[in-house]
C-alpha cells in the first residue's frame, strides 16, 4: 500500500490527445481498466481514464457515472474522444499504407490491420447498490466486452486496473460555521451515508471485481484434451487505486465528517492489500493523495478557494496538482 503525494513539477503540456495507439498482433490480448466516479470533464476519473490510454499499457477503459443526470454529458464526453481515436487511427492506417506502397513491401493490408483504436465506454452505475455493482462485473462489462471484441477482429480482452474515485457527504454534514462545531453535530444517518460512498465502496467494487481481475494472473490455455495454466506476458499484475485526502490524517476546517470518511478509505486500502497482494490474485491496491483539486466533489467543502489557495501558496511552485498531473499518477501506479 502507497499513498501518493503527487509533486508538481514544471508544467506538463500534453499534445492534444489524438494520436496514441499501438499496433499490436491480431491474437493479442487487450488491457481493460474502469474509472468509477466520472461526472464532467474536470473529474479525476475522466482524466485517470485519458491518462491510462495515453500510454501503451491500456486499450479500453469504460468510465462510469452516478445516474441518469450525468448520462448525457458523460456519454458526450466519450464520443468526441472515441471520434479522436479513430481520426488518428485512420491516419496511422493510411501512413502504414503508404510506406508500404512506396517500399514495394507486401503485407501492407495486415499492417492496417493490426492498429488498435484506443476506446472509451460509459456505464452507469450507483456504488451504493451493490445489484448494480454485482451487474456490471457479471453481465454488463463482459457483455460490453464481448461485443466490441467480435467488432475489433476478435481480439479478446482482459479487465486490469479499477479506479475509485468517489466520495460524497450530506451538504448538512458539510456546513461549516465559526460558531458551530459541524463534527460533534453529524448525525447517524450522515455519517453512515458519508462512509458507504466515500469507502465501503471500495470494498464492493473490490469483491465483485475480484474474479475478472484475479484471473488475469493466470490463465488456462486448452490444447487438445489437456489444459495447461501459463502466466500472462503482462507487465504488471492487476491493479485498483482509489483517492484520498490528507484531511484521513490532520483536521483540515470544513472537511468536517470526510476526514473520517477518508481515513476508514485508507484503512480500507490496507486491508484489502494485504488480503488481495498475495497470490493467487496478486492484485496491488494504492491510495493517491493529489491534494486539493478544483472538481464538482470539491464544491461540497465550504470556503474550498481559500484552501486551495493556501496550499498553493505553501508550494514551491505556488500553484497546486492539475486534474492532468493527477491522472498521470493513476496510470503510473495502475
Amino acid at each position: 500500500h502507497r499513498s501518493i503525494h503527487p509533486s508538481p513539477s514544471s508544467t506538463t503540456h500534453h499534445p492534444p490527445f489524438t494520436q496514441h495507439h499501438h499496433r499490436i498482433p491480431p491474437t493479442m490480448i487487450q488491457r481493460v481498466a474502469v474509472a468509477v466516479g466520472v461526472s464532467n470533464q474536470r473529474s479525476l476519473a475522466w482524466h485517470s481514464a485519458l491518462a491510462l490510454l495515453r500510454g501503451n499499457e491500456f486499450d479500453h477503459v469504460i468510465v462510469t457515472y452516478q445516474s441518469e443526470r450525468f448520462e448525457r454529458s458523460v456519454g458526450k464526453l466519450v464520443e468526441e474522444q472515441n471520434a479522436a481515436f479513430r481520426k488518428s487511427m485512420e491516419s496511422t492506417c493510411s501512413f502504414h499504407s503508404n510506406s508500404n506502397s512506396n517500399s514495394n513491401s507486401t503485407g501492407s493490408a495486415s499492417a492496417g490491420a493490426s492498429v488498435t483504436a484506443k476506446r472509451l465506454s460509459s456505464l452507469q452505475l450507483d456504488v451504493t447498490k451493490e445489484d448494480e455493482v454485482q451487474s456490471l462485473f457479471e453481465e454488463r462489462l463482459p457483455s460490453l466486452l464481448s461485443s466490441t471484441s467480435n467488432s475489433n477482429n476478435g481480439h479478446e480482452f482482459e479487465l486490469n486496473a479499477i479506479v475509485h474515485s468517489v466520495a460524497y457527504a450530506p451538504p448538512s454534514a458539510m456546513k461549516s460555521s465559526p460558531h458551530t462545531l459541524p463534527l460533534l453535530h453529524t448525525d447517524l444517518e450522515s455519517f453512515e451515508i458519508a462512509h458507504s460512498v466515500s469507502s465501503y465502496s471500495l470494498i464492493t467494487l473490490a469483491k465483485h471485481a475480484l474474479p475478472l481481475l484475479s484471473c488475469q494472473t493466470q490463465t488456462g490455455i486448452q490444447t487438445g484434451t489437456q489444459t495447461q495454466n501459463h502466466t500472462l506476458n503482462h507487465t504488471r499484475s492487476p491493479s485498483i487505486t482509489t483517492m484520498t485526502y490528507l484531511g484521513s490524517t490532520r483536521p483540515v476546517p470544513n472537511y468536517n465528517i470526510m476526514g473520517s470518511a477518508k481515513a476508514s478509505l485508507e484503512a480500507t486500502v490496507r486491508g484489502l492489500a494485504y488480503e488481495l497482494s498475495p497470490p493467487p490474485h496478486s492484485i496491488r491496491i494504492n491510495a493517491i493523495s493529489p491534494g486539493p483539486v478544483h472538481t464538482l466533489a470539491a464544491r461540497g467543502i465550504k470556503d474550498f478557494g481559500t484552501l486551495k489557495h493556501q496550499v498553493d501558496e505553501r508550494s514551491l511552485l505556488k500553484r497546486g496538482v492539475t486534474v492532468q498531473e493527477v491522472g498521470d499518477v493513476v496510470a503510473f501506479v495502475a
